[in-house]
């Protein structure tokens, strides 16, 4: 099991995995133009705006409905979302009704309308998604974390944006953005499911997906990660204190970030791995706990988050670094890990959904899709010795930095 591989006429890559045993395909645009390529306070936030825009009309289909229903109406979804590197256009589809799923996309990358009109309405509903992720207590810490972390590095900002570039984005700056990424030699094309890396090939080649106006957009690599603080505290309405610990790790590709990524699984595995155990079942420090490494070409975030009691904060954030660096050197739990991996991959490489996914992500940090034996093959190749060095220098305690969000009138040190 594979990803084969073609150059389609329109100069962007196809990767197509085979699942003749499926009935279903997803299909896939990637387009390297994430949040870290925008020129803030301007742009913040049209990398995502501009994914809400494809969706409000183009000259073959004049409307979100009529874009909507030609693939809802095959029994198919659409669906797109951004991130600091990358934007994913895919639709999962019955396999006959593939060629209007490449259609579908194809138009919405290379003849969307961008009327004023749309942009005033659809914006103000990209605000409420700001504001429905600001109310979030969670996920608000997470991305606060990643500003305190990443300081002024590209991959700091918010994905997306703030409010006040939103409101007032105007046609001419979703044409912009356009005509600086959206061409197909800036693009991936990435197939999973019943078909063959032929026929896709053929339907591909076989629809404009518009002219080339450049070559792919290479980024500089910035390793630099310039901190200026390294705690932060927002007072918010609620009852529950909010704890991200975080610290900027190596690029994706980099051998370290790898050992963390397995580390991270060796930490928050399931309800039988440590930091669950120790933070919540042994102690009743809180409900939610989890680690995770966002990784991106340059750097990347080791991230831990904790929700709880406002007055046990303290104890749970001790709690915390100690599991972190006590199991450095646990082969039985690095074993455990591995074995979690593995099995989560042969899960995953059943759902042409989910292995559409993965790929883009694989295409973004290692230049192209991977089999399920290359990526079991990552997972067996990492040594306990490794996973240790890249906890020492990376997680030692005292490296962290700190994001809380907590209830109003509640007192955190601003010491780390």
């Amino acid at each position: 099991m594979k990803f084969e591989s073609a150059m389609t006429s329109h100069g962007a890559p196809l990767y197509v995995f085979s699942m003749p045993q499926v009935q279903s395909i997803a299909v896939g645009v990637l387009v390297f133009a994430g949040t870290r390529d925008e020129s803030w306070p301007k742009e913040a936030g049209i990398a995502h705006a501009i994914e809400h825009m494809v969706f409000q009309g183009n000259t073959r289909l004049g409307n979100s409905q009529a874009i909507s229903a030609e693939i809802e109406d095959t029994g198919g979804m659409v669906n797109a979302w951004t991130s600091k590197e990358m934007t994913f256009y895919h639709r999962v589809i019955p396999d006959h009704a593939f060629g209007v799923a490449v259609q579908s996309l194809a138009s919405q990358l290379s003849a969307s309308l961008f009327r004023q009109v749309d942009i005033d309405k659809e914006m103000k509903n990209v605000v409420e998604e700001i504001k429905r992720a600001s109310d979030n207590p969670a996920g608000f810490c997470e991305r606060t974390i990643s500003d305190v972390v990443y300081g002024s590095h590209p991959l700091g900002k918010d994905t997306l944006g703030v409010r006040e570039a939103v409101i007032g984005f105007k046609t001419e700056d979703f044409q912009s953005w356009q005509s600086r990424f959206y061409f197909p030699k800036n693009y991936v094309f990435l197939v999973v499911g019943n078909i063959t890396l032929e026929k896709a090939l053929a339907v591909i080649n076989g629809i404009s997906f518009g002219r080339n106006n450049g070559e792919r957009n290479l980024r500089p690599f910035i390793s630099k990660v310039v901190q200026s603080e390294r705690v932060r505290v927002v007072e918010r309405d609620i009852q529950q204190a909010n704890v991200c610990l975080g610290v900027a790790v190596g690029s994706s590709m980099a051998r370290s970030t790898q050992a963390l990524e397995l580390y991270s699984t060796m930490l928050r595995g399931g309800m039988s791995f440590p930091l669950f155990q120790e933070v919540r079942d042994k102690r009743g420090l809180c409900y939610s706990i989890y680690s995770d490494v966002s990784s991106w070409s340059d750097r990347g975030i080791f991230q831990i988050y904790v929700g709880t009691n406002m007055e046990r904060v303290e104890e749970a954030v001790n709690c915390i670094k100690d599991v972190v660096w006590k199991h450095r050197n646990d082969e039985p739990l690095l074993r455990r890990a591995k074995g979690l991996l593995l099995g989560s991959n042969a899960i995953r490489f059943c759902n042409p959904s989910t292995i559409l996914t993965q790929a883009a992500f694989d295409v973004i940090v290692s230049g192209k899709p991977k089999s399920p034996e290359e990526i079991n093959e990552e997972v067996r190749s990492v040594l306990l010795t490794e996973v240790t060095e890249a906890v020492e220098r990376y997680l030692n305690p005292d490296n962290f930095s700190y994001a809380y969000v907590v209830p109003k009138g509640a007192k955190v040190s601003d010491k780390a």
